[in-house]
């Protein structure tokens, strides 16, 4: 898809990527502060960029991620941070990612939340980190991905940082029928190289577009290397920000392209792929799953967790026959 424009069409979803400026807040009062500060985001981005349909805020972006007032700075949704949210996007007709950290849980430890809003101001979807990054994070884990139609009708599934690191994660939003995954994320040196790179490789592996939104700058822990992006759905970059706070970058995201191209590829169409093993040779291919890790972890989840476990945890310095020859799996 051409970049280097303002514009988008009916055809094309206009998207932007902020590295927003990591902020360190102290009371709720700081963190409406902020909030009204990314309400003025939306509102100088869709000026800028008229073909705006989707505006992404990263994680921690909200409240920040304070190392002892976190819980106090902890919200419900919807709730004043929300409504701020909304009428920002209802004020300037785009619709927009929030990260809402944390959301209240009345069964345990708050929820780390990627939130969507619609261009007429409504909650679309709450989504809740699956995989809390270990072992700083004391976010309460979410149980399933989210799928929900977006403007124009392209279909966004929602991923917050560490969720990108598993694959699983990713694969099973985009076989709920996603054609743009947004990830929020808030990561630090050093592993800026490492999830540079991530983002293509499930954009190629997955067939879809793929949205990153990273803080920038420093809090009281560490310093965020920014780099928002927007990877096509062959897994080359569309755009990406430099490492300053506060940049935003923008791309149109072709709603008919990722459509033909799932319905007619044959070489590097992964999903079709994936479940018509070897279809050159054997008609319409075979859906048998051959994973059997996958096969256990649905049937026997702790038994899976042993196995993990095994290559992990309980690992020797030298691994036993069993482990070496993947022998665990058959027991």
């Amino acid at each position: 898809m051409p970049v280097g424009s303002i514009s988008s069409s009916s055809d094309t979803v206009g998207i932007a990527v902020v590295n927003y400026r990591v902020p360190v807040l102290e009371s709720k009062e700081e963190v409406l502060d902020n909030c009204h500060r990314i309400a003025d985001f939306v509102e100088g981005t869709k000026m800028g960029y008229p073909g705006l349909d989707l505006i992404v805020f990263p994680e921690y972006s909200t409240q920040g991620f304070h190392p002892t007032k976190w819980r106090e700075l902890c919200t419900t949704v919807p709730g004043p941070e929300t409504d701020i949210f909304c009428e920002a996007c209802r004020k300037n007709k785009v619709w927009g990612v929030f990260s809402i950290t944390g959301e209240i849980n009345p069964k345990g430890n708050p929820f780390n939340c990627f939130i969507l809003i619609d261009d007429k101001g409504e909650i679309k979807l709450n989504f809740h980190k699956i995989n809390p990054w270990v072992p700083k994070e004391p976010w309460y884990p979410g149980d399933q991905t989210m799928v929900v139609k977006g403007p124009k009708g392209l279909m966004i599934g929602a991923n917050v940082c560490y969720d990108s690191n598993i694959p699983e994660i990713v694969r099973d939003t985009v076989m709920k029928g996603a054609e743009l995954v947004v990830r929020i994320q808030g990561y630090m040196y050093p592993s800026k190289e490492q999830q540079i790179k991530v983002a293509s490789v499930r954009a190629w592996e997955n067939n879809v577009y793929f949205a990153v939104a990273n803080m920038a700058g420093r809090d009281k822990l560490y310093y965020y290397f920014g780099h928002s992006n927007i990877i096509d759905f062959d897994g080359t970059t569309l755009a990406e920000c430099g490492s300053a706070p506060d940049e935003v970058t923008y791309a149109e995201l072709s709603i008919s392209a990722i459509r033909r191209a799932r319905r007619n590829w044959t070489a590097e169409n992964h999903l079709y792929n994936l479940t018509h093993r070897g279809y050159s040779a054997v008609k319409d291919g075979v859906a048998k799953s051959p994973y059997s890790f996958y096969k256990i972890w649905s049937e026997d989840p702790e038994k899976a967790k042993k196995i993990c476990e095994s290559l992990t945890r309980d690992t020797p310095e030298q691994p036993s026959e069993e482990q070496a020859t993947g022998h665990l799996l058959n027991k």
